[in-house]
């Protein structure tokens, strides 16, 4: 793959610490933490990761922070940072502009999200938006 850099949105990163074996999970656990595509990510999007995984709704599931804390540590050591330097009002629900924000100042191929909701669009500025299952399916077809 040419250009392996891929932000992952929020969801994504939840999803991953949730439910081992799912595509997200995968997603990390074979080709992010292992260097087959690059994770790019911002101060700020790796803040939202964190606060997300804090709250409430999170505690009840075993183990989960833990986990979380983990995947966070892992992420740091392998991603390259980017400070988006364009602020994108895009998106009708704010914090998902930051995610492209990421993408364009990282140039990354693609945004893998599970919000299907607010990305409803194919792609941004040539970056392609996929959910976790056809980012997943795709790497090992291509």
């Amino acid at each position: 793959m040419e250009n392996s850099r891929v932000v992952i949105d929020t969801n994504v990163f939840i999803s991953a610490v949730i439910g081992q074996y799912s595509y997200p999970y995968k997603i990390f656990d074979e080709l992010v933490l292992t260097g087959e595509v690059l994770i790019c990510i911002s101060p700020e999007l790796l803040l939202e990761y964190e606060q997300v995984s804090q709250r409430e709704k999170f505690k009840k599931i075993p183990h989960f922070s833990n986990r979380a804390l983990q995947l966070i540590r892992a992420i740091r050591e392998v991603a390259i940072y980017v400070e988006p330097v364009e602020r994108i009002t895009f998106i009708a629900d704010e914090p998902d502009n930051r995610v492209l924000e990421v993408a364009v100042a990282a140039k990354a191929r693609v945004i893998v999200t599970g919000n299907t909701n607010d990305f409803v669009f194919s792609e941004y500025r040539g970056i392609v938006i996929q959910t976790p299952k056809e980012f997943y399916d795709e790497f090992y077809e291509g």
